[in-house]
C-alpha cells in the first residue's frame, strides 16, 4: 500500500513526520513524501531512511508568505499545492493521502476531487487558536488579511470533509467533538519520543559533543529547547532571572532555538542586567539536542496557557523525561496532567515569573527531589510515553483504511 504524505516544510528534519513514516515502513507500507527544498540544494528525489522524498523548490520566505495568505483574498498557495499533490500522487501511484497540518488540508481536499483517495488530516496543533498568538497573524499585513472567524469556519468544514483525523493528545479529541467533528473519525497518535532515534547520537559514539557538556559543567543549568515566539512564554523565564540568581548565583539559563522574538528576549535580558546568566545558543541540529539536555539540571516548558497550548503536547517534554531531567512547566492542560501523573516535575501558573522562580529555587536546593523527578520521568517514558506505544494507533488506523479499500 502506497502512502503519500504532504508536508509544507523542508525535510529532514521533522521528528513527528519521520516517526510516522518510519513506523509505516516497518509495517510494510511504502511511504512517499512531498515536501519543500528551501535553498534548491537538495536532490529533487531521494530515499531517506526508507522514505521516498519528492522535493519542490520554494524559498522559505515565499513559503511563509504563501502560507500566511491561505484563506485570504490573495490565496494562491492552496492551488499551487493542490496541483503539485495531484501530480505527485499520480506519478507515484499513491493509494492513501496523508496531509500534515490544517493549513494544508484545503489543498489536499481540492487535489482529492481528482484523486478520490482516502484522506487523513494529521493535525499537529490547534492552528486556528495558534493564529491568535503567532506574530505573522498579529502584525501588518497579517492582522488585516487574516480572519480568525473565517479560519474557524474552514477548520470545521475541512475536518468534516476529511475521511480521518489524527491528533497528538487526548484533550484535543474533546475540542474537535465540541466543534462538530465525529469522534469516530479521530485517532490519537501522541507526540511521544522515539527513544532509539533520539538517543542515537549519544549511544552511537559517532557524535562527540563534549564541547556542549564541558561548556556548562561548573554551572547549575536550566534549559529551554524549542521555538521562540510570544506564546512560548520565554519572556516570563527571563523576567524570573533576577529573583532566581539572588538565591542561585551559579545558575546558567540555556535557551536553545530561534524565532521571531529572539531580539526582544536579548534586549529584555540586557535591560534586566541578567544577560551574563543567559546563553542564547540559537538553532541547533537535532543530533545536538540530547547533549544540551544531558548538560542540564532542570528543563523548562514555559508555554503560555491558551486554548492552543491546552490542546497540544510538545515533543520536548518526553525528551526531557527520557534523559532523567526534572521538568518545570506551566499549567497547560496536557502538560500539567502528564507531569502530575508521572511525578516528573513541578507546575506553575502560566506567565507567573515569581512562581517559576520559586520552582527553580526549590529544585536547586533539593538534589534528592531532582533525582526522584528525573527517575520518575524516565520510567514513564520506558513504560508508556514512547513512540512504540503511540505508533500502534497509527498502524491500527492504516489497517482500518486498508480494509475499507479492500
Amino acid at each position: 500500500m502506497r502512502v503519500g504524505m504532504i508536508l509544507d516544510l523542508d525535510f529532514p528534519p521533522d521528528m513527528r513526520v519521520e516517526n510516522e513514516a518510519t513506523a509505516l515502513i516497518q509495517n510494510d507500507y511504502e511511504v512517499f513524501l512531498l515536501c519543500l527544498d528551501y535553498d534548491n540544494s537538495l536532490s529533487k528525489k531521494e530515499i531517506y531512511k526508507g522514505v521516498h522524498l519528492n522535493r519542490i523548490y520554494k524559498t522559505k520566505k515565499l513559503a511563509n508568505r504563501g502560507r500566511g495568505l491561505i484563506n485570504t483574498p490573495f490565496n494562491y498557495y492552496t492551488y499551487f499545492w493542490a496541483k503539485q499533490i495531484v501530480k505527485f500522487a499520480k506519478e507515484n501511484c499513491i493509494q492513501i493521502l496523508h496531509i500534515h497540518d490544517l493549513y494544508m488540508l484545503g489543498a489536499g481536499l481540492i487535489a482529492n476531487r481528482k484523486l478520490q483517495l482516502p484522506l487523513i488530516a494529521d493535525l499537529h496543533e490547534n492552528y486556528v487558536e495558534g493564529l491568535k498568538h503567532y506574530r505573522f497573524a498579529n502584525s501588518f499585513p497579517g492582522n488585516i488579511l487574516i480572519s480568525i472567524p473565517k479560519w474557524a469556519g474552514k477548520e470545521v468544514e475541512w475536518c468534516n470533509k476529511a475521511d480521518y483525523l489524527i491528533t497528538v493528545i487526548e484533550e484535543a479529541v474533546e475540542r474537535y467533538k465540541s466543534i462538530g467533528i465525529p469522534e469516530k473519525k479521530i485517532t490519537v497518535v501522541a507526540n511521544y519520543v522515539n527513544q532509539d532515534e533520539f538517543l542515537s547520537p549519544i549511544k552511537s559514539g559517532t557524535k562527540d559533543n563534549s564541547e556542549i557538556l564541558n561548556k556548562f559543567k561548573d554551572k547549575f543549568v536550566v534549559t529551554y529547547i524549542g521555538g521562540f515566539d510570544i506564546h512560548r512564554g520565554i519572556e516570563s523565564v527571563v523576567k524570573a532571572m533576577p529573583k532566581i540568581i539572588k538565591e542561585c548565583p551559579n545558575l546558567q539559563l540555556v535557551l536553545v532555538g530561534n524565532g521571531k522574538n529572539l531580539k526582544a528576549l536579548v534586549r529584555l535580558s540586557q535591560d534586566l542586567k541578567v544577560d551574563k546568566y543567559i546563553s542564547f545558543e540559537g538553532w541547533q541540529p537535532p543530533a545536538n539536542l540530547p547533549f544540551f539536555i544531558k548538560a542540564s539540571d532542570i528543563c523548562l516548558i514555559p508555554h503560555l496557557k491558551t486554548v492552543h497550548t491546552d490542546n497540544t503536547i510538545p515533543h520536548k517534554l518526553f525528551h526531557y523525561m527520557l534523559l532523567e531531567k526534572p521538568v518545570v512547566a506551566t499549567n497547560c492542560n496536557p502538560i500539567e496532567r502528564i507531569i502530575n501523573e508521572t511525578e516528573c516535575g513541578l507546575i506553575y501558573e502560566s506567565n507567573d515569573s515569581n512562581g517559576l522562580a520559586e520552582c527553580i529555587i526549590k529544585l536547586n536546593k533539593n538534589s534528592k527531589l531532582r533525582k526522584e523527578f528525573g527517575l520518575n520521568g524516565e520510567k514513564a517514558v520506558i513504560e508508556k510515553c514512547n513512540w512504540e506505544n503511540a505508533s500502534r494507533n497509527l498502524i491500527k488506523l492504516y489497517a482500518k483504511i486498508e480494509n475499507s479499500i479492500a
